[in-house]
C-alpha cells in the first residue's frame, strides 16, 4: 500500500509537471496584456491533428469579462479559410488551379490582355496576381496590372475577391453557401462566418482597441469579402486548423502543392497557396502560416504539418501582434525561429544625407484612404515611418525624395507647386503601391 501511495504521488507530481508546462503563458499572459494594453487574447492549440485546447482571456469589451463564446473578427486569417474553400472546389474538380478566370469574371477596371490570359487560382492564393492589396489605395484608385501574373510577389487581397467573384459566377453559388456546405457544416461547426450570422448575440462580440485601450468604433461585417471580415470563435477556427494538419479534404498532390513554395516572399519566407510557407526550420519541421493586421484586430495562426501541431491566436488591440509573439515562442519550441525568419528585414544602406534643418520638411500625417493614415515623424535627428498598430521603422535616405524601409518597402515624396512634400507614395517590392496626402 505504501508503495502504491508513493507511484500514485509520482504520477501526481508528474501530471501537474506537464500541465505547468504546456500552460506556461497562461502565467505571463496578464502581465503581457497590461503591458502592450490588449484586453482580450483568445488562444487555440493543436496536439497531434486534434484540438487540445482552447481559452480566452480578459475583456471582450471594457467592463464585459470574455468567454469562449465571444466572437472575434479576424483581418487577413479570412485569406486561408478561403483558400482551404477554394482549393477543396479544385480537388472537386469543380476549378483547375491553372485556368483563366476571366472566363468567369471580368472586372469592369480591366480588360481582356496577356495579363488577364495568365490569371488563375494559384497565383491569387500565392499573391502573384499582379495586383495590388486595395485599388482603392493605388494611385489610380482603379484594379490593373503592375506585373505579368506569376512573376513576382505582391500581397494583394483585390486577388483573393478576383478568384471568389470568378468561382461564384461559375459554380451559382455564393462564398457564404460553398464555405458552408464544404467545410463548416462537415465539420459541424456553427460560430464562424464571413459576413454576421443574425442568429448571433451582439453582446458576445470582441471590440477592437488602440495602444491605450481606446475603443474603435465596431460594426458587424455584413458585406462579403473573401480576403478580410471572417468572424468566428477561438474553436471554430482552431477545428478548421486541425482538419487542415490532417490533410482539408484535399488530395496528397494539391495539399503538398498548398504547402510547397510558390513564390519568394523574403530570406527562408515564402508563399504556398493561402498561406506563408517556412520549408524547413533547423529541426527539418516545416511551417505553414498566416497573420492579420487591421486596426485594433492582431491575430496568427502557425501549423507545423510534419507534428501536425499548431496555435491560433486572436487579439483586439493595435499592440496584439506582441502579445501573439510571446505566446507562441512561450509554447512552441520553434517559435523562436520562426519569428526571427518571419521578421528578418535587409538593412538598406544610407545612400544621401538630409540636412538636421530640412528634416521637418518631410514630417507629417498622411491619409491614404478614409480611417487609413501613416505619420512621417522625426526621431533623434533621423525620418521614421510609424503605421498605426506597427513599430516605428527608420527611412534611409537613397536620395533627396527616395527612401527604403527594407527589401519590401520604398517611400518616395513628391512636391506640389510650392515645392513643400505634400504626397507621398509607398511602392511594395517595387510596385507603386500606396498614395498618401498630407493632412497635417
Amino acid at each position: 500500500m505504501k508503495n502504491l501511495k508513493f507511484l500514485f504521488l509520482i504520477i501526481t507530481i508528474y501530471s501537474y509537471g506537464q500541465e505547468k508546462s504546456i500552460y506556461k503563458f497562461e502565467q505571463e499572459l496578464p502581465k503581457w496584456q497590461e503591458q502592450y494594453k490588449v484586453p482580450a487574447v483568445a488562444i487555440g492549440i493543436i496536439e497531434n491533428g486534434d484540438v487540445s485546447y482552447t481559452k480566452v482571456f480578459g475583456e471582450q469589451r471594457i467592463g464585459i469579462p470574455a468567454s469562449d463564446e465571444s466572437i472575434f473578427t479576424v483581418a487577413s486569417l479570412t485569406k486561408p479559410i478561403f483558400s482551404i474553400v477554394a482549393l477543396n472546389l479544385i480537388s472537386n474538380g469543380r476549378l483547375s488551379l491553372d485556368e483563366p478566370l476571366y472566363e468567369y469574371h471580368l472586372d469592369p477596371d480591366l480588360e481582356v490582355d496577356d495579363n488577364l490570359r495568365k490569371l488563375n487560382a494559384r497565383f491569387v492564393l500565392s499573391h502573384q496576381s499582379g495586383f495590388v492589396n486595395w485599388r482603392n489605395m493605388s494611385p489610380s484608385k482603379k484594379l490593373g496590372f503592375n506585373f505579368e501574373p506569376g512573376s513576382q510577389y505582391l500581397y494583394s487581397g483585390e486577388g483573393y475577391e478576383y478568384l471568389r467573384k470568378a468561382l461564384e459566377n461559375k459554380l451559382g453559388d455564393d462564398l457564404p453557401k460553398l464555405a458552408e456546405n464544404l467545410l463548416f457544416k462537415p465539420l459541424g461547426l456553427t460560430n464562424i462566418a464571413f459576413t454576421w450570422n443574425p442568429e448571433w448575440d451582439m453582446k458576445k462580440v470582441v471590440y477592437p482597441y488602440d495602444k491605450n485601450f481606446g475603443e474603435y468604433e465596431y460594426a458587424p461585417r455584413t458585406e462579403l469579402n473573401a480576403a478580410a471580415g471572417l468572424q468566428t470563435t477561438i474553436k471554430d477556427y482552431t477545428e478548421v486548423c486541425a482538419y487542415v494538419l490532417n490533410g482539408a479534404g484535399l488530395s496528397k498532390s494539391l495539399f503538398d502543392e498548398m504547402a510547397t513554395p510558390q513564390v519568394k516572399v523574403k530570406e527562408d519566407l515564402y508563399y504556398g497557396l493561402g498561406w506563408e510557407v517556412i520549408p524547413e526550420l533547423s529541426n527539418k519541421e516545416s511551417v505553414i502560416m498566416h497573420s492579420g493586421d487591421e486596426n485594433g484586430i492582431k491575430t496568427f495562426v502557425v501549423l507545423l504539418p510534419k507534428s501536425k501541431k499548431g496555435m491560433v491566436i486572436f487579439t483586439n488591440a493595435n499592440e496584439g501582434f506582441k502579445v501573439y509573439q510571446e505566446v507562441v515562442e512561450s509554447y512552441l519550441n520553434e517559435g523562436k525561429e520562426i519569428f526571427e525568419i518571419k521578421s528578418k528585414k535587409m538593412v538598406p544602406t544610407e545612400k544621401y544625407v538630409i540636412s538636421t534643418n530640412n528634416l521637418k520638411d518631410y514630417t507629417g500625417t498622411f491619409q491614404i484612404k478614409e480611417n487609413v493614415t501613416f505619420n512621417i515623424v522625426e526621431e533623434n535627428g533621423r525620418l521614421n515611418l510609424v503605421i498605426p498598430g506597427q513599430k516605428s521603422v527608420r527611412l534611409v535616405a537613397q536620395s533627396e525624395k527616395v527612401f527604403l524601409v527594407d527589401e519590401e518597402l520604398k517611400v518616395e515624396f513628391v512636391k506640389n507647386s510650392k515645392q513643400s512634400y505634400e504626397n507621398v507614395i509607398l511602392y511594395q517590392y517595387g510596385v507603386k503601391s500606396y498614395e498618401g496626402k498630407r493632412i497635417k
